[in-house]
C-alpha cells in the first residue's frame, strides 16, 4: 500500500513508510501528550512534498497553531501564504457567530458549524487533511449521532482520496466508547507515565491499529524537541 510520510522519520520506519495513502488514521491521548504536533508534522510534510492540505481547527486559534508550528521548525505560514494549506477554524467561526446571534438575542443553540458540509465542498486536489480536535462531537452529540457524524466525515473524506488525521483527546474518546478507533483506519494512541522518584516523565507512542500494513506490536518512547517528535526507541 502507498504511504506518506509522516514527518517523522523513526515513525515512518515504525509505520512501513508512513500512513496508508487515501485513509483516515484516529490520533488519541490526554493532553500534552503531542497529538497536535503529530499532526503539524504531517502537514509540513505534506506540503514541503507539494500537496495539498487542510487543517480544520475546533477548540485552538488559528495564531496559536501557527505560532506552535513555527517555534518546533513546522512553520506552516509560508504555505497558507502561497495558498497550499487551508485553515477553517470551527472554534473562531463559531465565536464570530455567537457575537452576531447575541445582537438579536437568540441563544448559542442557534450557533452550529457544519464540517460535513465543508468537507463535502472541498477541492478534489487536496491530498491531506488533519481535523484537530473531533472531540467536540463526543460534547455536541449522543452515541448515534457522534456515529453517524464521524462516519460521514470519514466516508467524504474517502472519497476525495484524502489522507486524514482525526485528532481526539483521550476523555472524548472514552466518553463515546472509543467508537471512533473501530471505524477508523487505523489508530495511534499516545501516553505519559510519569516516576515520581525521578520526577521525568516518558512518554510513549502505540500503534493500536493500521490495515494493510505490517506495525510493531510494541510501544515506542518518544520525545518532544525544541524540532518536535522524535522517536528514540521501542519497547516489547
Amino acid at each position: 500500500m502507498e504511504s506518506l510520510s509522516t514527518g517523522i522519520e523513526g515513525l515512518d520506519v515504525l509505520m512501513d513508510g508512513g500512513y496508508p495513502k487515501g485513509k483516515g488514521i484516529l490520533v488519541t491521548g490526554p493532553p500534552g501528550a503531542g497529538k497536535t504536533i503529530l499532526g503539524l508534522h504531517f502537514l509540513h510534510r505534506s506540503c514541503l512534498e507539494g500537496r495539498k492540505c487542510i487543517l480544520i481547527l475546533t477548540r485552538e486559534l488559528t495564531e496559536d497553531i501557527l505560532n506552535q508550528s513555527r517555534s518546533l521548525k513546522l512553520d506552516l505560514k509560508p504555505f497558507l501564504e502561497n495558498g497550499q494549506l487551508s485553515i477553517r477554524n470551527v472554534f473562531e467561526d463559531k465565536m464570530n457567530k455567537i457575537k452576531f446571534v447575541s445582537k438579536f438575542g437568540k441563544g448559542l443553540c442557534s450557533v452550529d458549524t457544519d464540517i460535513i458540509e465543508y468537507l463535502s465542498a472541498i477541492s478534489s486536489e487536496v491530498d491531506a487533511v488533519v481535523i484537530d480536535n473531533i472531540g467536540v462531537m463526543a460534547i455536541n452529540y449522543d452515541i448515534k449521532e457522534f456515529a453517524d457524524e464521524f462516519s460521514s466525515i470519514s466516508i467524504i473524506l474517502l472519497k476525495h482520496e484524502c489522507t486524514s488525521l482525526f485528532i481526539m483527546d483521550e476523555d472524548s474518546y472514552n466518553l463515546t466508547h472509543r467508537l471512533a478507533g473501530y471505524m477508523a483506519f487505523g489508530l495511534i494512541r499516545l501516553m505519559s507515565q510519569e516516576n515520581f522518584s525521578s520526577g521525568k516523565t516518558k512518554q510513549y507512542l502505540y500503534i493500536e491499529k493500521m490495515r494493510s500494513k505490517a506495525v510493531p506490536v510494541k510501544y515506542s518512547i518518544f520525545d518532544i524537541t525544541p524540532e518536535g517528535m522524535r522517536i528514540i526507541t521501542g519497547m516489547k
